[in-house]
C-alpha cells in the first residue's frame, strides 16, 4: 500500500503555474505516493482551480471557548516548547491573542487521517501577505499534525528570511525556494529540517512565475532520467558556438579538477557546422580527453532555452543571447580573460582561471544544499510512516 502525503492549499497560495506544476508533481509520485490535497471550506472558492487535482473539502470550525484558560493549557501542551528565536514561547503568544480580550478561540480542521498517512505539506504564512484566516489554519494544522503524530513541512511562498520566525519555527521542517531563507533559518530553527529547492522547482512558487519555468521544471525531470544525472552532481550550461572552439576548449581544460562533480550541458545550435562536422561532433573530437575528466555531459537545443533551468550556473565564453535570457533567473558566469571582470545583477565576469575555480567550487557547495520535492516527500515517508 502506498504512503498518504496531505497538501493543505489555501485562497492566496495559488497561482495557474503552481496548480499546474502540483499535477505534474502528483503524477511524478504517483506510484510511490499518493499524493493528497485538501482545502479548508474556508477557500472552497479555489475548488474548481484545483478539479484535475482531485481536491478533498474538510471542515473548519472556529469556537469561542467557555473556559478559555483550559482552551490555552491545551494548546500550550500540544505545542511543547516551540518559540521565537528569540525565547518566547508559541504558546504564551497564544493567551495574548486568546486570552486578551477575555475569550478563548479555537479552530478545527477536520482532516481524513488514515493509517497510511505519513505527512501534511502546508505553506509557512508571514505577517507580510497572509491573512489572518490563513493564519488560523496554519495553527490549526500545526496542532492537528502535532495531536496525530503526523510530520508537518511548511514551504516557502512568501520570503522567510525575516525577522519573524515563530511560524517557520512551528512545523517539523520547512522547504525554501531561496538560498537567503535557507541560510537564514538554519541559524534560527532548533533544528536541522531545512531543504532548498533546485532553481527549476524553486522558480514555480512564485507570483512572477511563467509557461517558461514550468517548462523548465518538466524538461528538467526528463533530462535528468534520460541522462541518468544523479542529484549530487552540480550542472553547468555551455552555450556553445563553433566559432569560439578555443575558447570553451580553454574553460572545459581549466574545470577538468572538479570534473568528477560536474555534468556539462552543452547548448548547441543544429545549423553550426565546422567543415564536414556538426557541432556534437565537434565538441566530442576536439575536446576528448577533457570530457574523460568529467562525470558526465549532455547536448540540448540552443533555442530551448527553458532547459537552462536544469543548470546550477550557466557558464559561457562571452555575452551572448543565452546569457541575457539565462540572467533573469538564473547566475551567469562569463570567463573572458581579455575584458575586465564585472559583476551586474546575476551576471559575472570573471578573468583568470583562479577565479573561475573559485567560482565553480562555490556553485558546487550551493548546489549541495538543493533536493528536489520529490526527495523530500520521499523523506517523508520514511519520517512520518507509523508502526503496524
Amino acid at each position: 500500500m502506498k504512503n498518504t502525503i496531505l497538501w493543505l492549499i489555501q485562497t492566496n497560495q495559488i497561482t495557474p503555474i503552481i496548480v499546474e506544476f502540483l499535477e505534474t508533481l502528483q503524477k511524478r509520485v504517483e506510484n510511490y505516493i499518493d499524493l493528497r490535497f485538501i482545502v479548508p471550506e474556508s477557500s472552497s472558492n479555489i475548488l474548481e482551480k484545483l478539479k484535475n487535482l482531485n481536491p478533498i473539502l474538510v471542515k473548519a470550525t472556529t469556537r469561542i471557548a467557555k473556559q478559555p484558560l483550559k482552551v490555552y493549557q491545551s494548546k500550550k501542551e500540544a505545542l511543547s516548547k516551540q518559540a521565537f528565536s528569540e525565547g518566547l514561547l508559541f504558546a504564551d503568544v497564544l493567551i495574548l491573542d486568546d486570552l486578551g480580550g477575555g475569550r478563548g478561540q479555537q479552530t478545527t480542521l477536520e482532516i481524513p487521517l488514515s493509517k497510511d498517512t505519513c505527512g501534511l505539506i502546508i505553506q509557512v504564512p508571514t505577517p507580510l501577505g497572509s491573512s489572518d484566516t490563513e493564519e488560523k489554519i496554519f495553527h490549526s494544522a500545526i496542532l492537528w499534525g502535532t495531536h496525530n503524530k503526523i510530520p508537518v513541512l511548511g514551504y516557502e511562498l512568501l520570503p522567510l528570511d525575516t525577522k519573524w520566525t515563530l511560524a517557520p519555527s512551528l512545523p517539523n521542517g520547512v522547504i525554501t525556494r531561496r538560498h537567503d531563507s535557507y541560510a537564514h533559518l538554519k541559524n534560527q530553527l532548533p533544528h536541522d529540517n531545512t531543504w532548498l529547492l533546485p532553481l527549476y522547482e524553486a522558480a514555480i512558487f512564485s507570483s512572477m512565475s511563467t509557461k517558461f519555468h514550468l517548462n523548465g521544471a518538466r524538461s528538467c525531470y526528463h533530462h535528468r532520467n534520460e541522462h541518468s544525472i544523479p542529484a549530487s552532481k552540480t550542472i553547468l550550461y555551455l552555450p556553445h558556438n563553433v566559432a569560439m572552439v578555443y575558447e570553451y576548449h580553454k574553460i572545459i581544460k581549466m574545470l577538468t579538477p572538479l570534473g568528477e562533480h560536474l555534468h556539462l550541458m552543452f547548448g548547441i545550435g543544429k545549423d553550426q557546422v565546422r567543415g564536414a562536422y556538426d557541432q556534437k561532433q565537434v565538441i566530442e573530437k576536439i575536446y576528448t580527453k577533457e570530457l574523460k575528466s568529467y562525470f558526465s555531459y549532455s547536448f540540448h537545443d540552443i533555442n530551448a532555452s527553458w532547459e537552462m533551468m536544469l543548470a546550477d550556473v550557466i557558464l559561457a565564453a562571452a555575452s551572448c543571447f543565452n546569457t541575457e535570457i539565462a540572467e533573469k533567473e538564473l547566475p551567469c558566469l562569463i570567463f573572458d580573460p581579455q575584458l575586465p571582470p564585472m559583476v551586474e545583477g546575476k551576471k559575472k565576469r570573471i578573468a583568470t582561471g583562479t577565479a573561475l575555480l573559485e567560482a565553480i567550487n562555490q556553485t558546487i557547495q550551493h548546489h549541495e544544499c538543493k533536493t528536489e520535492f520529490s526527495d523530500i516527500l520521499m523523506m517523508m515517508t520514511i519520517i512520518g510512516k507509523k508502526d503496524d
